[in-house]
């Protein structure tokens, strides 16, 4: 009976014990679902002319000053003219600044705020790790970002389009931006988190975080808010969809899923190298400088062209296989966007200048020496297709060839923002023959646009002496006088983004509230 008592007792004690519900599958969360709705608004300085936001910026900032204590006789008067510009074109001055500052909180409501939508939910969400702190090899706390490259070659998106992950029970990475599926609690913990770099830290705000999360899964597609961008400049916000196309095309290289899709990746990668060239930085300015004053044959200019190109391709992927291995393994952390190696190389520049331009000078003092002396001599020969007069000019072009591949050296050593993001995709998610075909790729059209600007260079440098030196006399002038220009274009660019660089990260987001993206809101 005891036991008959007993399996009774044990059978309705399990009847009336509630069941609990299975656990609840967390809702796959986009990014785009992160950034809450913003009303649109009407934005008057979208297509305002220049000239007219210079007017507006010179009246705010006297306006600024007056109400400081701060006077400004000459801004005062600057921004009275300022004001009656506005006003004869007939704009509200008083409306355009207080719709400034609507704008301005809209704006910030993009990039910092957050959306109920998933707050204290369960959710799944995919994107890259960027880690934080490691613990015996292991990543114990990382930011989820929605592209590769953001906060180190790319500034940060947007703090709502960044998650903080902690995991304390660690898990290993191939490599940087390696894609992961999470699944946690998503919570509302805006904060500021350090971001190891290589010259330093950087603080990286954020506005989310998810926790008890784990890891499992294949992430699905990766796709960035438009509002992740929302405060980036024009330029750092195309890097940050290009590397989205990138990433893209590198999988479907792996995956071989058409000669057409292999053909069409790299050929995005000739025209990213092309175009990209054409921007900002790339050293144009320094070879522009060198072969106006050493001039040179056609042949040359191709030639400098393609060696940095090649120097891009061993620096991208030198500087990601051992600077970021090195760095992983002794941190866990990021790398930097290489300011360093940057420095170094502008340092290196700066050098070159200072050779070039004591040469040249040392190549007048001769000229004037032997003048002085009486055995001046004039006669005309020909070194690598251009033209040169005078024992002292030749004695200043001798070492042209090695100063040029110095200059390759110092301008190719430093990779492009889309090498090293290809390069380090690659290396997370083990693509690294598509990572190296795109390189390669990329510093192929970088030498078509390099050399023609090389090319371009010698060019207008022959022009201009045909045209200049009608004797040897002058000959000498001019090629004395661009070779000393030259030598200080190179030095003073040289010096100008050493200076820029040590003080100015361009890694930073702008200010919260003060710089709007594709709106040139006077500030």
């Amino acid at each position: 009976m005891r036991l008959v008592s007993a399996v009774l007792a044990t059978v309705i004690a399990i009847l009336i014990t509630p069941i609990a519900p299975p656990a609840a599958a967390g809702q796959l969360a986009t990014w785009s679902s992160l950034a809450p709705t913003v009303e649109p608004y009407d934005d008057p300085f979208a297509e305002m002319p220049s000239k007219q936001i210079s007017d507006l910026r010179t009246v705010l900032r006297a306006d600024l000053a007056d109400a400081a204590g701060n006077f400004d006789t000459d801004l005062a008067e600057a921004a009275k003219a300022a004001r009656l510009r506005l006003e004869e074109a007939g704009l509200d001055i008083e409306h355009l600044f207080t719709q400034r500052e609507i704008i301005m909180q809209r704006r910030e409501n993009e990039t910092l705020g957050v959306t109920t939508t998933h707050l204290d939910k369960t959710i799944i969400m995919d994107g890259y790790v960027l880690p934080l702190r490691a613990e015996g090899g292991m990543i114990v706390e990382f930011l989820l970002v929605p592209w590769v490259g953001a906060c180190i070659h790319t500034p940060p998106p947007a703090p709502n389009q960044i998650v903080h992950v902690n995991y304390p029970e660690g898990f290993e990475v191939t490599g940087m931006f390696t894609p992961v599926r999470l699944e946690g609690r998503l919570t509302h913990r805006p904060s500021e988190y350090d971001l190891f770099l290589v010259d330093g830290t950087r603080r990286i705000p954020a506005s989310y975080a998810m926790e008890q999360a784990t890891i499992g899964g294949t992430p699905g597609e990766i796709v960035a808010s438009e509002t992740a961008a929302a405060d980036l400049s024009w330029f750092a916000a195309a890097q940050a969809k290009i590397t989205n196309v990138f990433t893209a095309a590198m999988t479907n290289m792996e995956q071989g899923r058409s000669a057409g899709t292999v053909g069409l990746a790299l050929l995005i990668a000739f025209a990213y190298g092309a175009l990209h060239t054409l921007g900002p930085g790339h050293g144009k300015a320094v070879v522009i400088s060198y072969f106006i004053g050493a001039g040179g044959s056609l042949r040359r200019g191709v030639a400098m062209g393609v060696q940095i190109a090649v120097m891009h391709v061993l620096s991208a992927i030198v500087i990601v296989f051992l600077l970021d291995f090195a760095v992983r393994q002794a941190t866990g952390a990021a790398p930097s966007d290489y300011r360093m190696i940057r420095m170094a190389s502008y340092a290196l520049i700066v050098a070159i200048g200072a050779v070039m331009l004591w040469r040249s000078l040392a190549a007048v003092r001769v000229r004037r020496t032997t003048e002085m002396a009486g055995d001046t001599h004039h006669h005309h020969h020909h070194h690598d297709d251009h033209a040169h007069a005078g024992c002292a000019a030749c004695s200043a072009a001798q070492n042209t060839a090695r100063g040029g591949k110095w200059i390759a050296a110092a301008v190719g050593i430093v990779p492009c923002t889309g090498a090293l993001i290809v390069m380090l995709f690659g290396l997370a998610n083990d693509l690294l023959i598509p990572a190296i075909m795109m390189v390669l790729a990329i510093s192929a059209g970088m030498a078509v646009t390099m050399s023609a600007i090389g090319v371009a260079a010698i060019w207008g440098r022959n022009w201009a002496e045909t045209r200049v030196a009608t004797n040897p006399q002058r000959r000498f002038r001019f090629e004395a006088g661009a070779r000393i220009a030259a030598a200080a274009c190179v030095l003073l660019i040289g010096a100008t983004l050493f200076a820029g660089t040590a003080m100015y990260d361009p890694g930073e987001r702008p200010e919260q509230g003060l710089q709007l993206v594709q709106s040139t809101v006077p500030k």
